[in-house]
This record gives C-alpha cells, sequence and structure tokens, in this order.
C-alpha cells in the first residue's frame, strides 16, 4: 500500500471539515517522522493528540495499536489519553500485548505527574 503525503492527508481533513477520522492514516507513520512532516502544514501538534485519542477508542484496534506505538515512541500525551491507556489495560477484548503495553504508558505518565 503506497502511504498518502502529509499534503494529500492535509487536504482530506480539510476537506472532510476536520474530522478526525481523515487524520487516522498519519498513525500509519512514525511519531518523529510525523512531526517532521507536519512541521509545515496546518496540522498542529495538538491534531496528533485529538487523532491518539480517537484511535485508542476506534472500533478497529489496529488504531489502538498505532497510536500506542506513538505515545512509545515519544507523543506527549495528556490526561484524557491517560485515561484511555488506563481502559484499554483493564479491558479483556483488547489484546495482551496491546494491554500490557498501555498500561505501561499510563504508568509511565501517571508517576510523572503525581498520580
Amino acid at each position: 500500500m503506497a502511504m498518502l503525503e502529509i499534503c494529500e492527508i492535509e487536504n482530506q481533513w480539510i476537506e472532510s471539515n476536520k474530522k478526525k477520522i481523515a487524520l487516522l492514516v498519519l498513525l500509519e507513520y512514525s511519531y518523529p517522522e510525523i512531526v517532521d512532516m507536519i512541521s509545515n502544514s496546518k496540522i498542529t501538534e495538538d491534531d496528533l493528540l485529538v487523532t491518539v485519542e480517537y484511535a485508542l477508542e476506534f472500533e478497529s484496534r489496529h488504531w489502538a495499536e498505532k497510536a500506542v506505538a506513538w505515545i512509545e515512541s515519544g507523543l506527549n500525551i495528556n490526561q484524557d489519553i491517560y485515561y484511555k491507556l488506563r481502559d484499554i489495560s483493564t479491558n479483556k477484548r483488547d489484546s495482551q500485548n496491546l494491554r500490557h503495553r498501555s498500561t505501561k504508558q499510563a504508568n509511565k505518565w501517571g508517576r510523572a505527574n503525581g498520580i
């Protein structure tokens, strides 16, 4: 599958009236790669956080796996994402791997933020 260029993703996102689903495809790239790619676009770091939060709740767990990989790669998360990671960590419908990775990242954020 050919990866879309950032300008194509950005255009689709704008044409969709900035619907969250239009940015999920960003998760196919590595987080560090995306940070560089969005530097000259209308997509912001806040948009990336919204995308990760959305991905963690999305029915297809593929996107949750990708979102956790971004967090593992250095995405600075917020409290909303922390709670979503905690939810995943206790959801037996998610894979053990995803639950453990989510737990690790939630605990890491929690310790850093006094939770």
